[in-house]
């Protein structure tokens, strides 16, 4: 990932939109891949648990992980790895603090079975 600081600007960090839009940039490339990348995805939020202290650890990711997906790196702004990672600490962070919160998970449900317009406006709502 590049570094994506400005000068005199605070650190960019992605967002659940980043993350979606680049899944649909792997889709493009490799749709069945990804759509096994999706359905580790759901796995791992499926088993994903509150915190209650700080920094949280990987309650699922393991590097091994990554391997059967690695086809995918060859696109995109963000590595594979990245997007586990990151999609897990969102989950975590969501689960701790909205527990009833389902937005992580039903973007990754979404993904490849709706429209992805549909997809993307769900990412960037903010209510």
């Amino acid at each position: 990932m590049k570094n994506n600081r400005e000068p005199n600007k605070r650190e960019r960090t992605p967002s659940h939109v980043h993350l979606i839009v680049e899944m649909y940039v792997k889709h493009a490339f490799n749709s069945s891949l990804t759509l096994k990348l999706r359905d580790h995805i759901l796995e791992m939020l499926s088993q994903v648990e509150p915190v209650t202290s700080f920094p949280p650890t990987f309650q699922y990711f393991k590097p091994e992980h990554v391997e059967p997906f690695t086809e995918l790196d060859k696109v995109g702004e963000f590595t594979v790895e990245f997007l586990l990672v990151a999609i897990e600490l969102v989950a975590i962070q969501e689960r701790t603090n909205y527990p009833t919160g389902t937005l992580t998970e039903s973007l990754y449900k979404s993904f490849g079975v709706k429209d992805r317009f549909q997809v993307i406006q769900k990412a960037v709502w903010r209510g």
